[in-house]
């Protein structure tokens, strides 16, 4: 079964590779974000652990983690490669989207698949990705990151000084 921990060093090293638990300036202007825990869509969370002295805050950034993003699914999931991977994308797409991109890749790496790609987790996506390949899996939910990526920028062209970043994220 997956291991939250995997996952969250996973993402933690993509929003804050130093781990430094800093407050840096973020989007839209005029936000900051601690370790990707923006002020604008988690104000609260963002406030309490502002609160915190920089050197103590990852117990409750990985706390925020956790309780926002982790989920019984998560757990489910028999590769650790996979898990890491998607939860990385819901943190960083939210979760309807990451949940989107799995049933893709799943129905992509596995032909005899037909997973209903309704953006939700479910016994069925979950019994789905555990039968495919983790390595065709991991693949193809890279390459079907990637391509959402382009999606945005091509609908949002000012978006394209993230394209790179996001590109090297999804192919990790």
């Amino acid at each position: 079964m997956a291991v939250f921990l995997t996952s969250y060093f996973w993402m933690l090293d993509n929003e804050d590779s130093a781990h430094a638990y800093a407050v840096v300036p973020d989007d839209p202007p005029g936000s900051h974000a601690i370790s990707g825990i923006n002020s604008s869509s988690f104000p609260s969370q963002f406030e309490a652990i502002q609160a915190i002295p920089q050197n103590q805050r990852g117990p409750a950034v990985q706390n925020f983690y956790q309780t926002q993003f982790w989920n019984k699914w998560f757990a489910q999931l028999t590769s650790d490669e996979v898990a890491k991977r998607v939860y990385d994308a819901s943190v960083n797409m939210g979760g309807g989207t990451a949940v989107h991109l799995l049933q893709q890749a799943v129905n992509d790496s596995s032909p005899a698949t037909v997973l209903n790609e309704d953006s939700q987790w479910g016994p069925k996506t979950v019994g789905a990705t555990n039968a495919c390949d983790p390595v065709a899996l991991v693949a193809a939910f890279k390459s079907a990151r990637v391509f959402h990526y382009e999606c945005i920028v091509k609908a949002n062209p000012q978006d394209e000084k993230y394209l790179a970043g996001w590109i090297a994220r999804a192919e990790k």
